[in-house]
């Protein structure tokens, strides 16, 4: 499935600064506005002047009050929300920001709108808070109603405000090693928050979203999915009449597929019928490339199981992937290198744009590659493999059992602590509780690691290397390695990142010869980002892509999205 919108750069980060022209800071650092903003008198004119003095006792208690109304409910989880709505309210004297009708109708509207950036307006009291208010100007308010009123609409307002500018689900839940930096906290700093209370609340969504590209064409694309949602054609699956259908034939599904991807408004589809004409065959290379399947033109059975995708399936992919941006820092560096697990390439971003790009093989599902970010600080030319306990003691110990020569062909040494030792003529009486040894293997055609890997220090290992298993490459789904990422042609890229220290391809094919192990550190340490996007757009194109979830992540956060919270 894909969707056109025209996204200039995959991964844009425009770096952001607040320049809010309403607001400034006084000498004490709190938010003052410049011009007042002038309120119409209205129905809770009545009852604000009686509610600074009750918001300061209320936020005078040491314990969480516990409100009795529809529209709040309090809980030790939010003990913490509790503290941020007390700094604020001490930061604007305690006075109300939302006891007007203009203020309140203008909150309400933007929690309203939440559900355009994939969140749920129910988390944030939205109905409630908007019965209670209706309810209010039909039958008047009390003090202790409008109190209740005030404290539930911010107490709504902080939530929505961290759940669009950090995400709603942690991170870490989902992905255990994550360690990128979160969105700069400086803008929605209690001085700041206070600003935008007190002013224009239409401009408070745009500040806290994501400053991506990509993001808003999620945002585009979801708006265009929803409005697919009502139509039949997506409520019925297209067959798979036994045999893969090629251009020039004709069948009874064929109109039923250019239906559908007519409806998407981006595939050139003129004529409905049955007959396979060169305009769908156009059309399903394209679909085929945005949906991760080899661009054939074909209706083989795996591209007709990707048209039956249904509108949720879709919907739900833009919600993960719009979560998974609002976990990341507001700008990236000028340069970077970034690894798309679920899509299986890496790209070199310099300046926002794609100045390299690459396929590679991630780890399998069940010895998963982590998500996490690190600097990478060498490269490493005949590189030995110290061979991971977990794989000495799971995989090569039962072959050694077997054949106590299997070292010796395979052009590995064993080692006890940091000292090589013999290879004994027997390890039947080791098992992974008492096997002392660590395996490395020498360089060579052979290492399982090629010719070359990229380091980039961490907790787990992980790095970028060559393999001798080219032939992987081939396929789709790419998902094959214990973890660490191979690279497609990973001389080819030592060579373009080691080029502006000067090394040349000459001087690499050298220590290529020479069959030694040999380190270039890099001058300047460069980013690198391991990522896991299901849906995204790719350089030079402006259209989304979607990819299979090989690590089944999205449904957590799906999980974790539906979630009650107040």
């Amino acid at each position: 499935m894909k969707f056109r919108y025209f996204v200039r750069h995959f991964l844009y980060a425009i770096v952001f600064t607040v320049c809010f022209s309403a607001c400034s800071k006084n000498e004490k650092g709190n938010a003052k506005t410049d011009k007042e903003v002038v309120l119409k008198a209205d129905a809770f004119d009545s009852t604000r002047s009686n509610i600074s003095k009750r918001l300061a006792e209320l936020f005078s208690l040491d314990s969480i009050p516990a409100y009795g109304v529809d529209t709040i409910k309090s809980s030790g989880s939010l003990s913490g929300l509790y503290e941020r709505e007390k700094n604020l309210y001490k930061r604007n004297n305690y006075q109300p920001f939302w006891l007007y009708e203009e203020r309140i109708q203008q909150i309400l509207e933007v929690l309203h709108s939440a559900h355009s950036d994939g969140l749920n307006p129910e988390d944030y009291q939205y109905s409630a808070l908007k019965k209670a208010y209706t309810d209010y100007l039909k039958d008047g308010i009390t003090t202790d109603e409008a109190l209740f009123l005030e404290t539930g609409i911010s107490r709504s307002v902080l939530l929505y405000v961290n759940h669009l500018y950090k995400g709603k689900a942690d991170p870490r839940t989902i992905f255990p090693e994550w360690n990128y930096k979160e969105p700069a906290s400086e803008i929605v700093s209690d001085s700041m928050l206070v600003c935008y209370f007190t002013s224009n609340l239409d401009s408070l969504p745009i500040i806290l979203r994501p400053k991506y590209e990509i993001y808003h064409a999620l945002r585009k694309t979801l708006k265009l999915v929803d409005s697919l949602g009502g139509q039949a054609i997506y409520l019925e699956k297209i067959p798979y009449v036994e045999h893969t259908l090629v251009l020039g034939d004709t069948s009874y599904t064929i109109y039923a597929i250019k239906k559908r991807l007519q409806s998407t408004s981006e595939y050139n589809i003129d004529s409905l019928n049955n007959v396979f004409d060169l305009q769908l065959y156009e059309s399903i290379k394209t679909f085929q490339t945005h949906v991760g399947v080899s661009a054939s033109g074909k209706l083989d059975k795996r591209t007709i199981d990707k048209l039956n995708f249904t509108v949720e399936e879709v919907r739900s992919a833009i919600l993960v992937n719009m979560e998974r941006f609002r976990w990341l820092p507001n700008d990236l560096p000028k340069e970077f290198v970034l690894v798309n697990i679920a899509d299986y390439t890496l790209r070199h971003f310099i300046d926002r744009n794609v100045v390299y790009e690459e396929s590679v093989i991630v780890g399998r599902e069940y010895t998963s590659t982590p998500v996490f970010e690190a600097m990478m600080t060498y490269i490493e030319f005949n590189p030995y493999w110290t061979v991971p306990r977990s794989i000495a003691v799971k995989e090569m110990l039962p072959s050694l059992k077997r054949n106590p020569n299997y070292l010796q062909s395979h052009n590995m040494d064993l080692f006890n602590g940091n000292t090589a030792v013999g290879i004994p003529g027997s390890f039947t009486n080791y098992t992974a509780d008492n096997f002392p040894f660590t395996i490395r293997e020498n360089p060579g055609p052979k290492n399982s690691l090629g010719q070359v890997k990229l380091m980039f220090p961490n907790p787990y290992s992980i790095y970028l290397h060559d393999t001798p298993g080219k032939y992987l490459f081939e396929r789709d789904e790419r998902s094959f390695s214990h973890g660490c990422i191979r690279l497609k042609d990973p001389l080819k890229f030592a060579l373009h990142i080691l080029s502006k220290q000067g090394i040349t391809q000459a001087q690499i094919d050298k220590i290529i010869r020479d069959k030694k192990n040999y380190v270039i550190s890099l001058k300047e340490k460069l980013p690198v980002m391991i990522t896991y996007f299901t849906c995204y757009s790719k350089k030079g194109d402006s259209h989304l892509y979607f990819f299979k979830d090989i690590y089944g992540k999205d449904q957590k956060i799906i999980d974790a999205l539906q979630e009650k919270i107040l």
